[in-house]
């Protein structure tokens, strides 16, 4: 019974050791995330960094380590082409994971790039015609400005509307011309 008492502890450590290792956010999330390109008008081709990844509408699975801060073009034929710019935040499992797994599992999740994830994780342009005239670009760029605001912005101008701080959700909105 009592050299059983000693090897408790080897056994133990044997059993929970490769669980440490292993990454929550890596478990979780995966090292890759679902993003959806989308574009006024359809059929626009996605290229991220110099490489086409597919065509509008589109949801593409992407390395969370291989994209951050990656140009994103969207180009089709009579139109004039646009861009969004990819980012990536530290995703909440993996700050979990410091906290229940310490070093080890959030070293894996570093390592594996499943520390990030993509925010936003939708991307929408619109893509003014060639022959269009410069208030209609005007007109359009302002709404893929304020677009792109209320994307990067969502949760913010929930939380004030939700308090019932329309106004500070108004004031807060910037002048897009």
């Amino acid at each position: 019974m009592t050299k059983m008492y000693y090897r408790l502890p080897a056994i133990f450590a044997l059993l929970v050791t490769p669980m440490l290792a292993l990454g929550c956010a890596s478990i979780i999330e995966g090292k890759s995330q679902a993003v959806t390109f989308n574009s006024e008008p359809a059929g626009a081709q996605i290229v991220i960094n110099g490489i086409p990844m597919g065509v509008t509408p589109a949801t593409i699975s992407l390395r969370k380590s291989d994209y951050d801060n990656a140009t994103v073009q969207f180009k089709k034929e009579g139109y004039h082409d646009q861009q969004a710019s990819l980012h990536t935040k530290v995703t909440g499992w993996f700050w979990g994971n410091i906290l229940s797994g310490g070093l080890f599992g959030s070293s894996t999740d570093a390592i594996s790039g499943a520390m990030w994830e993509y925010s936003p994780d939708k991307y929408f342009v619109t893509m003014p015609p060639v022959t269009a005239s410069i208030g209609e670009m005007v007109r359009l760029n302002y709404e893929n400005r304020a677009r792109m605001y209320i994307l990067f912005s969502h949760e913010q101008l929930v939380f004030d509307l939700a308090k019932g701080e329309a106004n500070i959700c108004l004031v807060s909105v910037p002048c897009f011309t």
